[in-house]
């Protein structure tokens, strides 16, 4: 999994603050729903890291849509940003965040 946080590796913020959304919309890896709603596939999301804007994906995006990946890391390496990369996918940490805020919930009960 790779992690783009909006922060420069000066340590400033990336703007404007609405980069990720706007980075994965271009590159044509959202759409819009019946709901009205946006949609992003589900190996790459946009996320808010330590109140900066973050683009979250898999490593397999490569496979599925190799120009829009590219494209991703060639925005972030030209802009600078901190690229991380961990272990595991988008689903499991999903899944881990579900699982989270599931155990504080009935903590708080």
């Amino acid at each position: 999994m790779i992690i783009i946080e909006g922060v420069t590796d000066k340590g400033g913020k990336f703007r404007p603050s609405a980069w990720a959304e706007m980075l994965i919309e271009g590159v044509g890896l959202a759409h819009f729903g019946s709901d009205h709603k946006i949609h992003y596939l589900p190996m790459i999301e946009p996320a808010t890291i330590n109140g900066n804007a973050a683009i979250i994906m898999d490593e397999a995006l490569e496979q599925l849509r190799p120009e829009a990946y590219k494209e991703i890391l060639h925005f972030a390496k030209e802009n600078h940003l901190m690229i991380h990369y961990e272990i595991g996918t988008l689903a499991e940490r999903r899944a881990a965040q579900k699982t989270a805020t599931q155990a504080d919930s009935r903590r708080s009960s």
